[in-house]
C-alpha cells in the first residue's frame, strides 16, 4: 500500500491497548523497552546481531578459509581474483558489526507530560527528530509475499519531512496505535498493564490536582480508573 494513497491513522482510542509490556522491559536490549513509567516510555529500535544478520560474515569467512585450505593441501598457487568472492559477504557482515556497536541505541520516546514523541534517525546518527504527537503520521501497510499473497499490516510510522519511516508493531496495529495514542493522552489514567502499577497512584495525584481534566484524544473504549473509588471521585469531580 502506498504512503500516498493511504490516509493516516487517527488520533483516537479505536481498541482497548495492548498491555503485555512486562517481559519487554529490558534496559540496553535491542528492540526492547528501555523505560516505562508516567512520563515515559523508551523503546530501544535498534536492530539486535542476531545469526542470520551475521550469516554472511561468517560464510565469506568460511569460503576465505576453505581457500586457503585447499591452497595448502594441493600446494598450488590460487589466482589472486578467486580470494576477491567472498569479500562482499565479509563486507556486509563487517557492515552489521559497525551498525550493531557503533549505534546500538535507537531509541523511540514518547514524553507523556509534554505531549511529543521522539524517533530515531537513519543509520549512525544519533539525533532525534521530536514533534507535538498529535503532528505524528502512522500508517498502516499491508504487507504481501513474493508472489502478492496478504501477509498482513505492519504499522509505520513516517516523517514526511525526513523521507524515511520506522516500523512500530508487525501485529495488532490498531491495539499498539491505541496504546500509544493513550498513553499519550496525559488526562486519562495509564494504560493497563503491570508495568504501570507502580506509577498509577501518582499519575491519579496528579490528575486530581489538575481537577481531571478532559481526555486529549477520543475514545472508542472505555477509560475506567485503576480502581471504582478513584473512579467514583474522577466522575464526581469532573463529571467524565
Amino acid at each position: 500500500m502506498s504512503f500516498f494513497k493511504a490516509k493516516p491513522l487517527p488520533h483516537e482510542i479505536v481498541d482497548y491497548p495492548i498491555t503485555q509490556f512486562k517481559f519487554n522491559l529490558q534496559p540496553n536490549k535491542a528492540e526492547k523497552i528501555q523505560e516505562a513509567n508516567d512520563e515515559y516510555f523508551v523503546l530501544n529500535m535498534a536492530k539486535g546481531l542476531f545469526l542470520f544478520r551475521m550469516f554472511t560474515f561468517y560464510f565469506g569467512g568460511g569460503i576465505l578459509l576453505l581457500f586457503f585450505l585447499i591452497q595448502f593441501i594441493i600446494k598450488k598457487p590460487t589466482p589472486l581474483h578467486i580470494y576477491l568472492i567472498p569479500l562482499p559477504f565479509i563486507i556486509l557482515g563487517l557492515f552489521h558489526l559497525a551498525v550493531y556497536y557503533y549505534n546500538p541505541h535507537k531509541e523511540l520516546v514518547l514524553d507523556r507530560m509534554n505531549g511529543t514523541i521522539s524517533y530515531p534517525r537513519l543509520f549512525f546518527s544519533k539525533k532525534q527528530e521530536t514533534v507535538p504527537f498529535w503532528l505524528v503520521t502512522v500508517y498502516k501497510n499491508l504487507q504481501t509475499g513474493g508472489d502478492f499473497t496478504p501477509m498482513g499490516y505492519n504499522l509505520i510510522l513516517r516523517d514526511r519531512k525526513q523521507n524515511f519511516s520506522w516500523t512500530l508493531a508487525h501485529n495488532r496495529c490498531e491495539r499498539y496505535w491505541s496504546f500509544m495514542v493513550w498513553y499519550m493522552d496525559k488526562n486519562r489514567p495509564l494504560p493497563l498493564g503491570d508495568i504501570f502499577d507502580s506509577y498509577r497512584q501518582a499519575d491519579f495525584d496528579r490528575r486530581l490536582k489538575e481537577g481531571f481534566p478532559k481526555p486529549l484524544y477520543p475514545s472508542f473504549v472505555p477509560t475506567d480508573e485503576h480502581t471504582p473509588e478513584q473512579q467514583a471521585m474522577r466522575r464526581r469531580m469532573a463529571g467524565w
